[in-house]
């Protein structure tokens, strides 16, 4: 994108946390948020709002079905993404207003990376090290598995990483033989 686009998209995406923080309703607005992006994240939805192929009358229609089911706050800033003709951009737009209202609340999705499945009590426990680590709270902790890593557990919040896995640990272990 170029930085037009980006400021354009940072300047909606503010404009939409503002008013969730003003009127108290961030916590909601953030779940919503998260249910449109799992549509576009299901669908190919993105590429059919970007497309020159597909006429505008069935781009708005795509978007008024979100309306259907979302709260009035979530209805006006589609209104307002409809009427300034943005919907190509409403994903990018919509994955910027989570990470500012991941910002404003504090409160990050945690991806861990482990070997094997964590049981409850370690989840907890990642928990209680992400929160005294970061000082953050968790929106969702993610959890992927991959043997690859041997053992241990990779935590990424917020772009910074704890890499406590085996295989990085056999990683340095080389790097410091040579």
């Amino acid at each position: 994108m170029d930085k037009k686009t980006v400021a354009l998209v940072e300047q909606y995406a503010k404009s939409f946390v503002e008013v969730a923080i003003e009127k108290d309703q961030l916590a909601a607005l953030q779940e919503e948020t998260d249910a449109v992006l799992s549509v576009f994240q299901q669908t190919r939805l993105a590429k059919v709002l970007s497309s020159i192929a597909v006429s505008r009358d069935e781009k708005v229609k795509l978007v008024r079905l979100f309306q259907e089911s979302s709260s009035v706050y979530m209805n006006n800033f589609l209104e307002v993404i409809l009427q300034n003709e943005r919907e190509a951009f409403l994903e990018v737009i919509l994955k910027e207003v989570k990470a500012q209202m991941a910002i404003a609340s504090n409160q990050h999705d945690a991806v861990v990376t482990t070997a094997v499945a964590l049981t409850p009590n370690q989840k907890e426990r990642i928990l209680a090290l992400i929160s005294k680590k970061f000082g953050i709270t968790v929106g969702k902790l993610i959890e992927n598995i991959d043997e690859a890593i041997l053992g241990g557990f990779i935590i990424n919040v917020n772009n910074t990483v704890i890499d406590t896995s085996i295989q990085h640990q056999l990683q340095e272990l080389k790097m410091n033989l040579k």
